[in-house]
């Protein structure tokens, strides 16, 4: 998934394509089964919106906005992949490890990715409240890529 959205970036700044291209590895380390535990709903619903207001303000309109949405795309299709590589209920009789999940779980999921890529492209913009309320169930998962894209020299 890196090489394949790499281009759209180029209107990000160094760091946050970082920030993305870390957190796209993870991503494709998540098992898909594992994918509704992202599928959280906001535990603060108005902080969150809070957030996604100030976000929403950051981002404004042009390059920026354009280089997230392609972001959020080519997330959305690894997503989409993954969930169509997991093997059916049926083809697992008796192994409990595939228990299918609903469409609002995936609807869900996609909207927890897409706060979570907005929040690491802002990552120096917003403050941290901001930040958690954004991340929510990615918070673990960012963090990695946050840590080891600082641990690196410019």
């Amino acid at each position: 998934m890196n090489d394949s959205f790499e281009g759209a970036l180029d209107q990000l700044p160094c760091a946050a394509r970082e920030r993305l291209a870390r957190f796209a590895a993870d991503f494709e380390d998540i098992d898909a089964r594992d994918y509704a535990l992202f599928a959280t709903v906001p535990e603060d619903a108005s902080a969150l919106h809070r957030a996604m207001a100030r976000a929403d303000a950051a981002l404004a309109e042009g390059p920026r906005r354009d280089a997230v949405r392609a972001a959020v795309a080519k997330f959305e299709s690894a997503a989409a992949l993954g969930y169509s590589q997991r093997m059916s209920l049926s083809d697992t009789f008796l192994l409990f490890n595939s228990l299918a999940d609903r469409a609002d779980d995936r609807v869900r999921l996609v909207a927890s990715l897409e706060r979570a890529i907005v929040a690491l492209v802002l990552w120096d913009e917003l403050d941290a409240d901001d930040l958690g309320a954004l991340l929510g169930p990615w918070a673990e998962v960012t963090e990695r890529a946050i840590r080891e894209n600082d641990a690196e020299p410019a």
